[in-house]
């Protein structure tokens, strides 16, 4: 998946500048020199990322100083970095990466401080050509500390730009909110308004072209207003913060602390807890009781419950988080059961059952539901509307 492409496109809107094509090629030194002729002869601003490692397959600098014309040389300072890169890991520098100090004449070198590749900007006939190092990480890094300012300062300025807040909401459906919403949809050309069907969310993002933050919260404010008023009481965040940063700060903020017990999510929902920095403050830890053995020797769950109910049912999940909440001496306790397929089901407990119980603190709550989609699909859905579960339970504390 080239998530390098989507990363860039969005950033580069950011700043007002527009992306009208995507090309993909491989590492052929023909075709790539067939690439970038092509991408110079419609657009003033080519980015290339990947091809800038030290084997005999990257490519990237060779096929564009072929194109252009310019040699490479070996640039002095980037030898000393790689030398020192390698040097502070203890390990031995390969002669083949002194490809990667190989530099086009009269590049500007974008230095690279978390790998070997560094990345480079080249202007030649009034077009620009900027090369990126391929692994994501390291594309991120140098696109926001080198990339970015430089696009600000020499292509960017004057610009309308585009900008986009993200409304997020969960319990209800795609079609849902789209009839609840249907004019501001259809009526708002500048911001736009879509929506964006996730695993287990629904996402509705408001874009807009300006020139500045504060005419962009102009421009969305009264949408924005007008969409909570409709459909506020399934949101429950903006952009990028997370149903799991939300339920650590509820936490952090009552005081209280979580537990798990995880069946068909098999830890899911402790992963995705404990993914928060700081988590270990109110997060105190799980219990995996994948096994029926394990519901009943580790979680204490009567043996009488599964006997009678069966390990998918109210009653377990309802044991299941009580009996942790006692074991791990915790404030809440959260569990969950069910069915995760794609086998295992019966007609009256079909594949994507799933049951969600919270105990303590004057909750005592269990929720049924079904899901649909692959193994992989229901398992996170799981998680996620038991994460919502926990936050809307929290909030009418």
């Amino acid at each position: 998946m080239d998530t390098n492409s989507n990363y860039l496109a969005k950033e580069l809107a950011r700043l007002g500048i527009d992306v009208f094509y995507l090309s993909s090629v491989g590492d052929n030194l023909t075709r790539i020199q067939d690439a970038i002729r092509i991408a110079a002869s419609r657009s003033d601003l080519i980015i290339l990322t990947g091809g800038l490692g030290p084997t005999d397959d990257d490519l990237t600098k060779q096929a564009l100083s072929n194109v252009l014309g310019l040699p490479l040389y070996e640039e002095a300072k980037e030898v000393a970095r790689l030398n020192n890169f390698f040097k502070k890991r203890g390990v031995k520098m390969s002669l083949n990466n002194l490809r990667q100090a190989l530099i086009p004449q009269g590049a500007i070198i974008l230095e690279n401080a978390i790998g070997t590749a560094s990345g480079i900007i080249v202007n030649k006939d009034e077009k620009y050509f900027i090369l990126l190092p391929g692994p994501p990480s390291e594309m991120k890094h140098v696109f926001e500390k080198q990339v970015k300012p430089w696009l600000k300062a020499n292509i960017s300025t004057s610009r309308d730009y585009l900008h986009s807040h993200t409304l997020k909401f969960i319990g209800i459906s795609e079609s849902r909110l789209n009839f609840e919403i249907e004019d501001i949809l259809n009526n708002n050309a500048n911001p736009t308004v879509a929506l964006l069907a996730k695993n287990g969310e629904i996402h509705c993002r408001l874009t807009a072209k300006v020139k500045s933050q504060w005419e962009f919260e102009m421009l969305i404010d009264p949408v924005k207003k007008e969409i909570l008023e409709r459909v506020g009481q399934y949101y429950y965040g903006d952009d990028d913060i997370s149903l799991e940063q939300i339920i650590g700060k509820m936490l952090t903020e009552k005081n209280l602390t979580l537990v798990t017990a995880e069946s068909c999510t098999g830890g899911m929902i402790a992963q995705r807890i404990t993914s928060i920095p700081g988590s270990s403050e109110y997060f105190l830890g799980s219990i995996v009781a994948y096994a029926n053995s394990v519901k009943e020797n580790i979680l204490n769950v009567p043996r009488e419950i599964l006997s009678n109910y069966g390990a998918v049912s109210k009653e377990t999940a309802l044991a299941m988080a009580e009996e942790v909440k006692k074991v791990l001496k915790s404030d809440l306790g959260l569990a969950i059961t069910g069915i995760a397929g794609p086998g295992g089901g019966t007609e009256e407990k079909p594949v994507g059952l799933i049951y969600i119980a919270l105990v303590g603190y004057n909750i005592n709550v269990c929720k049924k539901y079904i899901f649909t989609g692959t193994r992989n699909d229901i398992r996170w859905r799981s998680s996620t509307w038991a994460l919502n579960l926990l936050r809307r339970s929290i909030e009418e504390l």
